[in-house]
């Protein structure tokens, strides 16, 4: 009686398809985990700020030497908040060119438009902490004002150098391509972050 001896199937040569987690690299997890650290921190000093102004000052804002009580300038911030909102749609642009037409030119106007907006956003800052009449001396309400304000300008800045040397490295060393721009990416998603965090400070410090 013949036998028939089992055949084995060679193993199949088809790759699984990466999970989601394998798309993600390590620059950019790295990013999402100062983000996240970077939210409690922020979490912590707006907590700090409502429990202050709701707990313990008598008086929010308090009074000046005049008798009158500090005003916020909110219609110049209100458009200082939407300079650095709209330097979220022109780096979001940049990638966009770059991703999707491979334009390096696209990406150096959308970085330098990014950073020209950036800085303005620093300098009209700067200008109002010369003119609002009041110092972090000045009670609870100066303290907690300039620790968020003064934060969220420091991160800023880091924002605008991790920009300056995405543009560096398109510039001069022609980086970055459709398939890897790791470094940029991480950037952008710092800077839209940063800009996220200003609108609900404008939103929570300057207009509630």
């Amino acid at each position: 009686m013949a036998t028939v001896e089992p055949t084995i199937s060679a193993p199949s040569q088809a790759t699984p398809p990466p999970s989601r987690g394998s798309q993600i690299s390590m620059g950019m997890l790295s990013m999402m985990f100062f983000i996240g650290s970077e939210v409690m921190l922020f979490g912590s000093l707006f907590a700090a700020y409502f429990f202050v102004r709701f707990n313990v000052a008598d008086q929010w804002p308090p009074l000046n030497s005049a008798g009158e009580p500090f005003e916020l300038p909110k219609i110049i911030t209100g458009v200082n908040t939407a300079i650095l909102v709209a330097s979220s749609f022109t780096i979001h642009w940049g990638e966009h060119r770059l991703k999707h037409y491979g334009d390096r030119k696209g990406l150096e106007r959308g970085l330098l438009v990014t950073m020209f907006l950036g800085g303005t956003f620093l300098l009209i800052q700067v200008n109002e902490y010369i003119h609002l009449g009041f110092t972090p001396q000045d009670q609870a309400f100066g303290s907690t004002f300039y620790t968020l304000t003064g934060f969220h300008g420091l991160h800023v800045f880091v924002g605008l150098t991790l920009l300056t040397l995405c543009y560096i490295r398109v510039k001069r060393a022609h980086d970055f391509t459709p398939q890897w721009s790791t470094p940029l990416q991480a950037s952008s998603l710092y800077w839209h972050f940063v800009d996220v965090v200003w609108v609900l400070l404008y939103i929570l410090v300057y207009l509630v």
